[in-house]
């Protein structure tokens, strides 16, 4: 076990142990909860093809104020919406072109991730580089499915948004006393004092560029899921000139999602081997699962990304379709998809770090 690992797992622990049910961070989970609750629930309702994206946005977007959740779920609607249309107008170009695909994939998620560094607004690049990913990704099994998936994204995303924000406006505090954002680096001299932000953006293109040729090659499921964990995982802000140090920070992101990743889905797995049959026992458990994952979200031990990565996962393992899940399959699709990407991830780390020589030289 590597230390990265061992030292998420031991904090992980005391974060487990320090579960206190009448604090105001026990008040933000149970926030977290209801908006992701009441998000399946209108998915359902309204039969979108992928409840759980709404779900999934609903965690994302409910902030520990109304204001921050406003203003984080506004990004994610507006950068989802602009990444949809983007991969719908480049679609009909890349059809039955793997190479074109690849090089789109490469510029659209170099784009993304380099916004998310320059950019005041960079979630909303960053989400928009992700749903045209899974818009272009998506024609790889079905070249007439463009135009479905990039509705039915911003759909989801919408709901799941629209959930956060209802919930945060009724419940959450109106006192926004966040510290005020530091001034992004700006667009200008990316081939200057923005190199290393432009060299960041451009592994993670180039990981997400590889992600149909290695599917296709080893014939594994979950395009789409695959993409999102490369854009997430290096779409850690470069926090200096220091390229060791850069992919270090990727290198940890990449356990805590590992770990994560594995919390959530065997997690999922585990309570769907009960086979719930009736809709609120099934509601009332994800919505145990998806409180456990905000409480470590909110972690202050520098681990909060596995509880970020813990719920998606165990969101996604436990709703698959119009009701509670009849299979454990999709979920073991999905977490293979996730892995899958992992994998891609690092070998792109390691293959583009710098050398000790040039680092020391540096």
């Amino acid at each position: 076990m590597s230390g990265a690992a061992a030292r998420a797992i031991s904090a992980l622990r005391q974060e487990l142990l320090e579960i206190d049910l009448a604090g105001s961070r026990s008040h933000h989970c149970s926030r977290v909860a209801l908006a992701v609750t009441l998000a399946v629930a209108v998915a359902l309702v309204l039969r979108v093809d992928a409840p759980w994206w709404a779900a999934i946005s609903a965690f994302v977007s409910t902030q520990v104020t109304a204001p921050a959740s406003l203003r984080r779920g506004a990004l994610r609607i507006i950068g989802t919406a602009i990444g949809a249309a983007a991969g719908l107008l480049l679609s009909p170009w890349l059809i039955e072109d793997q190479v074109a695909l690849s090089l789109a994939l490469f510029v659209a998620s170099g784009i993304g991730v380099l916004g998310l560094q320059v950019s005041l607004h960079g979630y909303a690049w960053l989400l928009g580089a992700v749903t045209c990913d899974m818009v272009l990704l998506a024609t790889l099994d079905d070249p007439t499915s463009a135009l479905s998936v990039a509705c039915n994204r911003t759909a989801e995303v919408t709901i799941g948004t629209l959930a956060a924000i209802l919930v945060s406006h009724l419940l959450s505090p109106r006192e926004d006393h966040a510290p005020p954002r530091p001034q992004a680096p700006g667009w200008s001299d990316l081939l200057g004092a923005q190199w290393a932000s432009t060299q960041h953006a451009m592994r993670a293109g180039l990981g997400v560029m590889l992600v149909p040729l290695a599917w296709s090659w080893l014939q594994l499921p979950s395009f789409s899921q695959a993409a999102i964990t490369v854009a997430a995982v290096m779409a850690v802000p470069v926090l200096s000139d220091d390229d060791a140090a850069n992919r270090e920070s990727i290198t940890a992101r990449g356990t805590h999602r590992i770990l994560g990743c594995l919390i959530g889905g065997l997690a999922g797995l585990a309570v769907l081997v009960v086979s719930f049959e009736n809709f609120l026992p099934w509601l009332v458990a994800l919505a145990i699962g998806v409180w456990i994952g905000a409480h470590v979200q909110a972690s202050a031990r520098d681990i909060g990304y596995v509880g970020t990565q813990g719920a998606v996962v165990f969101i996604m393992t436990m709703v698959q379709g119009s009701g509670p899940p009849s299979s454990i399959i999709p979920g073991i699709d999905r977490l293979a998809g996730i892995t899958g990407g992992l994998l891609i991830v690092q070998i792109v780390a390691i293959l583009l770090a710098p050398s000790a020589a040039r680092v020391a030289a540096r």
